[in-house]
């Protein structure tokens, strides 16, 4: 009994106050040390990371913004490149005609060398320019000679079926749809003057060289090249041929011609066929009925035509000629070698 009364107490006291008061108190005091402090960490990282984090951002939507920006100005440019590019190559391929919001439309016309006032006229209408009647009527109420010093007096010009035939130089023009006729008289009349040089027209105006019973003048030369266009297509014998002319009104006892041209483009001017013409009709400008020149051009001749008639070979002596159905020229200095170079080409299918 009393060892048991001695022994048991001591165990009891040891053990429960020493280990569970001195635990718990501990670990919530451990507790209530660390989890304040782990909550004060984090709350102090939080607002230091998400300002970083958020300049970064900010950055980077500017930078994504400024680089969408510069894509969208190239593309803008390379669009405008190709619309230019684009917008050229039509106009280009549109065979002349081309329209903007801001420009009237224009049409590119040919008119061919030798073609005569009346087709200058019906091809203008026909391509919408002007209308024919209001083209030939603008030269014939409208002095153009102040402007152009080539020109002969408007009082010789008035005098003609068409006052500028022959002045009209032919060429490929780019006129505005329902443009002025007066403006389309006016690039005609320039072009002639780029073309023609004053050279030529002093020269002609001078009289020319080696003409002694007539009077050369440029608007002369022009009539003349006008029948000579019509007369050959080939360069290289247009000044032989306009020395055969030029010998007949020269000397028209000597050849016998009475300085009749006998040219047959003649025949039917202001018509280019037979068939143009009204019943009955019969040209002033027929050089079978009249000596010399007629009274103005037949048609709208070349440069090349013009210097024949203004410089014409005068080592020929012909004063007649005839072409052959292949373009071969036979020239005679009498009526009866001309009959023998035309019976020869027929006799060899050559008429």
């Amino acid at each position: 009994m009393t060892e048991r009364q001695n022994s048991r107490p001591p165990q009891r006291q040891t053990q429960r106050p020493t280990q569970r008061p001195a635990q718990r108190p501990a670990a919530r005091q451990g507790a209530t040390n660390q989890r304040p402090a782990a909550r004060q960490v984090q709350r102090s990282a939080r607002p230091s990371g998400a300002g970083t984090s958020s300049a970064k951002a900010a950055k980077n939507d500017y930078s994504g913004i400024k680089f969408l920006v510069i894509m969208l100005f190239v593309v803008l440019l390379l669009c405008s490149g190709i619309y230019t590019v684009l917008t050229v190559r039509d106009k280009l391929s549109a065979g002349g005609k081309n329209q903007t919001a801001n420009e009237p439309a224009t049409v590119n016309v040919t008119f061919p060398e030798g073609r005569t006032i009346r087709q200058y006229g019906a091809l203008l209408e026909g391509n919408g320019v002007c209308a024919a009647e209001d083209f030939y009527s603008e030269m014939r109420t409208t002095d153009f000679t102040a402007d152009y010093s080539f020109l002969p007096s408007n009082e010789i010009l008035q005098q003609r079926e068409y006052p500028l035939e022959g002045y009209l130089y032919p060429d490929t023009y780019t006129f505005y749809v329902g443009e002025n006729p007066k403006s389309v008289i006016k690039r005609f009349l320039n072009n002639f003057k780029a073309k023609i040089s004053d050279e030529v027209v002093n020269y002609a105006n001078s009289n020319g060289e080696g003409f002694s019973n007539i009077e050369m003048s440029f608007d002369k030369a022009v009539i003349l090249a006008s029948i000579i266009e019509r007369e050959s297509p080939d360069d290289s014998e247009r000044d032989k041929i306009a020395a055969v002319f030029w010998n007949r009104m020269e000397h028209p006892t000597v050849s016998g011609t009475g300085g009749k041209l006998q040219s047959d483009a003649t025949h039917y001017y202001p018509y280019v066929v037979s068939d143009e013409r009204p019943k009955g009709f019969r040209s002033e400008y027929d050089t079978y009925d009249i000596s010399g020149l007629p009274k103005g051009p037949i048609c709208s001749p070349s440069v090349s035509s013009i210097k024949a008639a203004v410089y014409p070979d005068t080592t020929c002596k012909a004063y007649f000629f005839f072409n052959d159905k292949q373009g071969n020229h036979y020239y005679a200095e009498t009526y009866e070698q001309h009959k023998k170079n035309i019976q020869y080409c027929k006799d060899n299918g050559l008429a």
